[in-house]
């Protein structure tokens, strides 16, 4: 692979997914910290409003919701959305 997964487009990994597939059977995930997926779409919107400047209030208000309803920390929400844990919480709590 001449790219990082990061580094690849969504056609890059579709036409490598064997390739892909058998790096993932290779590589020891446990070393990796596992996030609700949740987790995932609050950082997407939190990236996506930063990279606007047109945060969606409500849409980010809603993912921190599902986020803290499958287990997601203030601490964690806080980092995902660039700020401290009682920020995050005094905002959104």
């Amino acid at each position: 692979m001449d790219k990082t997964l990061q580094q690849m487009s969504v056609e890059e990994m579709v036409a490598n997914c064997e390739e892909i597939a058998d790096y993932f059977e290779s590589v020891d995930l446990s070393q990796y910290p596992v996030y609700p997926a949740a987790d995932y779409w609050l950082m997407c919107a939190a990236q996506r409003a930063a990279a606007t400047g047109n945060p969606d209030h409500d849409r980010i208000r809603t993912l921190v919701a599902d986020a803290r309803s499958v287990g997601s920390s203030w601490g964690r929400i806080g980092e995902l959305l660039d700020m401290t844990a009682e920020a995050a919480e005094a905002r959104f709590g």
